[in-house]
């Protein structure tokens, strides 16, 4: 997995970015300065998902992959001023996501 780091405050659950959004039916909780839930979906599903609300907010893939144990993608706006890096972890039908925000001011 990934480390990027952020801030060094910890993140407020109703701090997730609305250009991040939030997977339908989860709870995103802060932990550190990553936002993390789980869900029963595939981790494909939640890739197309956030592809799908990032690109609508205006930031472009630098990369996606995934594979039976999970998967990843990074996005950034053309400004460098936002981006994102969701981690999946799928294990026994569960996966679990994390979601590193970070907006520069």
């Amino acid at each position: 997995m990934l480390a990027v780091a952020c801030s060094s405050q910890s993140a407020d659950p109703k701090a997730l970015p609305s250009w991040v959004g939030i997977y339908p039916g989860s709870h995103a909780q802060g932990s550190g300065s990553d936002f993390v839930f789980q869900t029963k979906d595939p981790a494909e599903k939640v890739l197309d998902f956030y592809q799908q609300q990032l690109t609508q907010n205006g930031l472009h893939m630098d990369q996606r992959g995934g594979g039976e144990y999970g998967g990843l993608l990074s996005a950034e706006d053309d400004s460098h001023r936002r981006s994102v890096v969701i981690n999946i972890r799928s294990d026994k039908g569960t996966s679990e996501v994390s979601i590193t925000p970070v907006e520069k001011k």
